[in-house]
């Protein structure tokens, strides 16, 4: 993570053992590295148009996915082992009193406000999709309802999620891979998060999808506004 520039990232990486830890790896070091580039400001040509509907501190966080889904993608594409590789991954940037949080797949950014968690991402995922069309019925247990529908290198184009919030003094904010939500309830997350500690309260969380099961890939960052 960059957290020396305001960056914090959680990557689950998907297409076998190798492939995956492959992708996230590249993933993150991609993100890490263009935040990192682009944190003072300095003469950096963009391999990816600047969006004039969204502030720099959103542009800069959307593309530094874009680079990272490029990267990924190229690289599977060269190597058969590889092939197929990709990753989820949620990222938030904060700088002054914004927040910017992106998002590609089924890793998730929550928000703790006044005693209500909030999640603030939505899953790319087949349940979402069918949850969309109007299902009603039957859509939480269809067998493909967890089949991710996007992620980072799944292909060369990337559509994402990108949502800009203000940082206000109490809130606190937990991004996590599915190895943590999907073995947690709502209740057990806003309690873990309201710990007094953020370090405390991620390797909690952690702990205990653990304890609730978990044998996926369980990561969870918190972060504390002063």
């Amino acid at each position: 993570m960059g957290t020396d520039v305001g960056l914090f990232v959680v990557a689950d990486g998907m297409g076998g053992h190798n492939g995956g830890e492959v992708a996230s790896r590249l993933a993150v070091e991609a993100v890490v590295g263009f935040i990192r580039e682009t944190h003072e400001g300095g003469e950096l040509t963009w391999p990816f148009a600047f969006d004039p509907k969204r502030s720099m501190l959103a542009n800069r966080l959307s593309v530094a996915l874009r680079i990272a889904n490029a990267r990924v993608h190229q690289t599977g594409a060269k190597d058969p082992d590889l092939e197929g590789m990709g990753t989820t991954i949620v990222a938030a940037l904060a700088e002054g009193e914004r927040i910017v949080i992106a998002h590609v797949g089924d890793s998730r950014a929550y928000r703790l406000r006044g005693g209500q968690l909030l999640q603030m991402t939505e899953d790319d995922t087949w349940l979402t999709v069918l949850q969309r069309a109007g299902a009603t019925s039957g859509a939480t247990s269809h067998p493909m309802r967890h089949v991710l529908t996007n992620g980072i290198g799944m292909r060369a184009d990337l559509t994402l999620s990108v949502t800009e919030e203000p940082l206000t003094p109490g809130d606190r904010w937990l991004i996590s891979s599915d190895g943590v939500h999907s073995f947690l309830t709502g209740r057990a997350l806003l309690q873990l998060v309201s710990l007094p500690c953020a370090e405390t309260a991620a390797q909690r969380c952690v702990e205990s999808a653990i304890a609730a099961g978990s044998s996926d890939n369980a990561t969870a960052v918190v972060l504390y506004v002063d």
